[in-house]
């Protein structure tokens, strides 16, 4: 009996401790997704993986805020996510492996060049709208 009332108190602790964090389930499915394809590039063990959720948690979470915060100045928004990736990048590379760490510039290489390439392509596809519009 003892043992099923422990039970009881502790899911209940935990439940009201993940509802206490309100955190938006966007937010939660982009922590799981980001840190599912980094272990697996990374080849992360599983402590690894619970370190890189933490991390990329408070850098989405940080980062977040912030485009809630500066979304009227870009210029302070850039600086303010340049500092958080710089901050996530410092500690991540903290706990990382000489090969892993390889690994992870590697990626980061890789990832800023899908980027760069996507947000080319939107600026490409708006050209032509926006041009159409002023002939209009």
């Amino acid at each position: 009996m003892r043992k099923v009332v422990l039970s009881l108190i502790i899911a209940a602790f935990f439940s009201t401790f993940t509802q206490a964090q309100n955190i938006p389930s966007s937010a939660e499915k982009r922590i799981t997704l980001l840190t599912r394809v980094m272990a697996t590039e990374l080849q992360l063990n599983e402590a690894e993986y619970i370190k890189l959720r933490a991390l990329n948690r408070e850098r989405i979470l940080k980062s977040d805020e912030i485009a809630a915060m500066y979304s009227d100045n870009p210029a302070i928004l850039a600086s303010k996510l340049k500092e958080v990736e710089t901050d996530f990048d410092k500690k991540f590379t903290a706990l990382l492996n000489p090969v892993q760490l390889a690994a992870y510039k590697t990626y980061q290489e890789t990832t800023d060049s899908k980027l760069t390439a996507l947000q080319e392509d939107k600026t490409e596809t708006k050209k032509p709208n926006s041009s159409a519009a002023s002939k209009k």
